[in-house]
């Protein structure tokens, strides 16, 4: 997620199979705008940048940069304390939301080839 951070503050991501090829899909937020950020996992080099403009990721985007604003604690330490608590995890996606008014990151990981999701508070 840090290499995002050049296009702005990463509001959600996860990992995705694309032409047959993983990366890892960051979405971020800068001066009301949202870009997909595209990262290559074994270099961490940013592979593309785009604004994001179909109509169902902007949804997504603005309801996840309603749970970002009420953040006080960034997605990126929300997934490493989530991985910290389950050994032996690896974090496949994170999304931020509202439960109760409150913002939650829904963390997805993967444990001894298991998916858990695991929440954690932004606040």
């Amino acid at each position: 997620m840090t290499a995002s951070e050049r296009t702005g503050k990463p509001i959600s991501a996860k990992f995705e199979i694309e032409d047959g090829k993983l990366q890892l899909s960051i979405y971020t937020m800068s001066d009301g705008d949202y870009t997909e950020v595209v990262v290559a996992p074994d270099s961490g080099a940013v592979t593309s940048a785009k604004k994001i403009t179909d109509d169902e990721d902007l949804e997504a985007a603005n309801s996840q940069k309603a749970a970002m604003q009420k953040a006080s604690t960034p997605l990126i330490a929300a997934t490493e304390k989530a991985v910290a608590q389950n050994t032996g995890s690896r974090a496949v996606s994170v999304f931020p939301e509202l439960k109760d008014g409150q913002p939650v990151a829904v963390i997805t990981i993967l444990r001894d080839g298991k998916f858990t999701t695991v929440p954690e508070k932004l606040n």
